[in-house]
């Protein structure tokens, strides 16, 4: 059996367990609403990078045959000429 001054010494040796346990309750709180801010933001952010990727493969894609562009501007196309070298200039 416990005495009375043992009884007290559990009890607060208990109190202060229940205290740090709140302490680190409250601190994984404020961990979990600060990441959950950060993830919607880089889920926003992703989705405006999503949607900029696919403006810029659109724009990759853009040449004079498939678009009002003129010849010029046909900067990623394949820029060989369809003529095929005759081997000999002099022949």
């Amino acid at each position: 059996m416990l005495t009375v001054q043992q009884a007290v010494f559990k009890v607060e040796s208990l109190i202060s367990k229940v205290q740090q346990q709140k302490q680190l309750i409250t601190h994984q709180q404020q961990v979990i609403e600060q990441l959950l801010k950060e993830n919607k933001q880089l889920r926003k952010e992703n989705e405006q990078l999503k949607y900029r990727v696919q403006e810029l493969e659109a724009r990759t894609k853009k040449n004079s045959s498939n678009s009002h562009l003129p010849p010029s501007s046909d900067r990623f196309a394949n820029t060989r000429s369809s003529r095929q070298p005759s081997g000999n200039k002099f022949a």
